[in-house]
């Protein structure tokens, strides 16, 4: 029997259960009405519904579907058996602002519980919006305004918004449920049922979560404490969510926002390790990225890429217990243990197996994160995971001394600062891994020894062709595997040939000489090259190296500028040739054809950045992925600071690409990127991940992030050592199929996205475009392919394209410096 009046109390320990429907339209609330009544018919639920405030809505499905009576049937006896004699009421408010006040009449000191609040965005007067809305704003009221004996939760699956999904372009990420206003009545009310039975089963048929929340995660807070008192508010946290570690990571998340760490996520587990790359590399901040049962192989060789550069921070993965048989993705068991993987990478892996061991197990690792070795791996049981002791205290700091100024022997330093003062020899300087402090001195100091400069493939921008807006003198381009410049071939070449050994010392500047860091074979170096390198590994001191000095670059130039007395007549000469050197104009950079060479496009677009560069102050971070694009962006783009690469280590496609929202959400400068169509298409889509933590999670751009997808159709460099190296036709793998979106601009939520294809280089749009702040640009620049320039090989740089034209009789003039419009 269902009572209309106000309601006198609960006859068990339940609360009385609200569902609320919002909105002036008598259908929606007939709808409701029904599907209530039907699933509480002849059951221990007492229902009390409003008094109609008219007639009655005419029902226009008077004989539903056999569907909707076994749906409202068994939601009705789960409810009735989970909930028994318990009362339920139904309201009607015409607004989300005049629930309070229509709960508060009828329940003002009875406790309840708001179970259901059932919104008609239309007949309420809201417009959904997929990024905190008005329906989103109005519900946060209304949980504020409630009075005090009324419980409510504001979650999916108690409040619902009827509105039309079709109509939107994003699928919302909000606490509440966007669902289609059905246009048959049955269909809302079998929801109804629905919603109601989903929400009984949630929260009364299953124990009831803690008081307060979810506990806290000791392995959480000891990371939080230990990385905060390493790093303050530097580190990031980075996670892709699991249900082994959804616990930790709500834990991790409070306490980062707590102390301003940034929380940093992408749309896979790789992605976090590819953002942590690029944090370490351009910032030198630590991180904690935590990922959920089996993952670790996710990482791909970006892991190794991580040791490799000495990253700190530490990766935790959820594992299962060892003694269960053949555990769901578990890695350390009897038939496999990943850490024998680790231990071969030389990665430091840390078992935390049982939570007795749990304060010695955080002791190991906190000790290698503190031999600065790369991450550490920490492979964490539930157990462990779930473990909610107070955490162990925070080991103190290394000593000073153990991180103090490298001293580096005479016997080492006096020939290179013999070389410096008196040998007349150009010196190049390429410039790896160093500090801002670092490339402070590595300007000054070649400028006082007429050094000329150079950064690498892998580490772009260390030093640049501006420098605070201003050109730097000493800068001739990179040199590297790929992508080297005019310049430096013309400083480090004659005729085509590799300058006399003694005319010339390249210096390799916090750098272990990897490969993809020279065009030059280990023999050319070996026998046709003298070398300088510097490094603070000794296990990274090359065996070719002519001086092999084992320092920290900083250590190095403080030593040697306290000693320079250069040879004024040597320091002359290798300024001119510094001056000396020039790039023969490629003719493609000419060439207006469609679709554009990859030569022509950042020709122009270096003279749109140039143009920004000198006269309007702009600063960039550039992203280069791995590919004949990115190599030729890194080549031909004049830089203004350091960025990210690709190319670094393993040279994984795609990892500078999972890179940019990490690199855009924490640089206070623009983000330019630079990605072939190939790595594109080997990785996630990162606009998605992006746009939710700006739009839901709270990060926003200080700078402008334009992205340009390079698309010519192929794996480019592969395509050329083919055709160009060994003389075999092009086949299928090396082509990419390229699906072209149209123009486009949408707003989500504050954050302005244009996608524009680029078939030509409009100087002044473009040259709005990438200096509007807080705003994503996406570029599909159609390319085509060609084998020669912009330094793919040393071979390239014999060919035709960088021959100077010869002067012809009667025939048609050399144009290089002149543009053909």
């Amino acid at each position: 029997m269902h009572n209309e009046s106000s309601p006198s109390g609960p006859a068990t320990g339940t609360p009385a259960l609200l569902v609320v429907t919002v909105g002036g339209r008598p259908g929606f609330l007939a709808g409701v009405r029904r599907g209530l009544t039907d699933l509480t018919v002849g059951g221990p639920v007492r229902l009390h519904l409003p008094v109609p405030a008219g007639p009655p809505e005419p029902d226009t499905d008077r004989h539903p579907p056999a569907a909707y009576a076994d749906i409202v049937g068994r939601a009705g006896d789960f409810v009735a058996d989970t909930l028994g004699d318990t009362e339920l009421h139904l309201l009607t408010a015409p607004t989300l602002d005049d629930v309070p006040a229509v709960v508060d009449a009828v329940h003002r000191r009875q406790p309840c519980r708001l179970a259901l609040l059932l919104v008609d965005a239309e007949g309420a007067g809201l417009a959904c919006d997929a990024f905190r809305d008005e329906a989103d704003r109005a519900v946060e009221r209304v949980a504020a305004a409630l009075p005090a004996a009324v419980a409510a939760e504001y979650a999916p699956y108690t409040v619902h918004v009827y509105d039309e999904p079709a109509k939107h372009h994003v699928q919302p990420v909000a606490r509440y449920t966007l669902r289609q206003l059905p246009t048959e009545s049955w269909v809302l009310a079998a929801d109804t049922a629905r919603a109601l039975a989903d929400l009984v089963e949630t929260r009364y048929a299953r124990p009831a979560p803690p008081v307060g929340g979810t506990a806290e995660r000791t392995l959480g807070a000891a990371l939080h404490a230990f990385l905060t008192d390493r790093a303050g508010d530097r580190w990031g946290l980075h996670y892709y969510t699991g249900s082994v570690v959804a616990a930790l990571i709500e834990d991790l998340e409070r306490r980062s926002r707590d102390t301003g760490n940034p929380v940093l996520r992408g749309p896979s587990e790789h992605s976090l390790a590819a953002g942590a790359m690029a944090r370490w590399t351009l910032d030198g901040a630590p991180f904690l990225i935590v990922v959920t049962s089996g993952m670790i192989d996710e990482f791909r060789g970006t892991l190794a890429n991580l040791r490799q550069a000495g990253a700190r921070g530490f990766i935790v993965v959820a594992d299962s217990f060892p003694d269960r048989w053949y555990p769901f993705q578990g890695t350390v068991h009897t038939d496999e243990d990943t850490r024998e993987v680790l231990r071969a990478r030389r990665i430091p892996a840390v078992y935390l197996n049982r939570t007795a061991d749990l304060a010695t197990d955080l002791a190991e690792a906190f000790a290698a994160y503190d031999a600065a070795e790369g991450p550490v791996v920490l492979l964490a049981t539930p157990s462990v995971l779930e473990a909610s002791a107070p955490p162990p205290p925070v080991p103190p700091r290394p000593a000073p001394a153990s991180r103090g100024v490298t001293v580096v022997a005479d016997d080492v330093l006096t020939p290179v600062v013999r070389l410096l003062n008196e040998t007349p020899a150009t010196l190049f300087w390429q410039v790896g891994a160093a500090d801002a402090d670092e490339v402070e001195l590595v300007h000054t100091v070649a400028r006082q020894v007429g050094a000329a400069l150079g950064d690498s493939l892998a580490r772009p921008g260390t030093v640049s062709a501006y420098r605070d807006g201003r050109p730097v003198e000493e800068y001739l381009g990179t040199l590297g595997m790929y992508g080297f410049s005019g310049r430096v071939f013309d400083y480090l070449h004659r005729d085509g040939r590799l300058r006399p050994r003694d005319e010339q010392y390249l210096f390799f500047l916090g750098s272990r000489i990897s490969e993809v860091c020279s065009p030059f074979s280990e023999r050319a170096l070996t026998r046709q090259l003298r070398t300088v390198q510097v490094t603070a590994n000794p296990a990274h001191l090359a065996p070719f190296a002519t001086h092999a000095v084992p320092a920290r670059v900083g250590d190095f130039l403080r030593a040697i500028r306290d000693r320079l007395d250069v040879d004024p007549q040597v320091l002359a000469r290798r300024r001119q040739a510094i001056r000396a050197a020039t790039d023969v104009p490629d003719p493609l950079t000419l060439l207006p054809s469609r679709p554009m060479s990859v030569n022509y496009f950042l020709h122009r677009l270096n003279a749109v950045l140039e143009q920004l560069i000198r006269y309007e102050g702009y600063r960039y971070t550039g992203v280069y992925d791995v590919g004949r694009g990115g190599a030729a962006a890194v080549r031909n783009l004049a830089r203004t600071g350091p960025g990210f690469s690709g190319w670094y280590g393993r040279a994984l496609m795609g990892d500078a690409l999972q890179a940019i929202p990490t690199i855009a959400l924490t640089r206070d400068d623009n983000v330019l990127a630079f990605v072939g169509d190939g790595a594109a298409a080997l990785v996630p889509d990162i606009m998605p991940s992006l746009i939710q933590q700006l739009c839901v999670e709270g990060h926003r751009l200080r700078g402008n992030l334009s992205i340009f997808r390079l698309c010519n159709g192929g794996h480019s460099i592969i395509r050329t050592y083919r055709e160009a190296r060994a003389g075999a036709p092009t086949g299928n793998q090396t082509t990419v199929l390229n699906l072209i979106d149209d123009d486009w601009y949408r707003v989500f939520g504050t954050t302005p996205v244009t996608h524009r294809r680029l078939d030509e280089v409009d100087d002044v749009l473009l040259r709005a475009e990438l200096t509007r702040p807080g705003a994503v640009n996406l570029y599909t620049v159609l390319l085509a392919h060609n084998n020669e320039g912009d330094g793919l090989s040393l071979l390239s740089a014999r060919s035709w394209h960088a021959a100077p034209a010869r002067p012809r009789s009667g025939g048609v003039p050399a144009t290089h410096g002149q543009e053909l419009r």
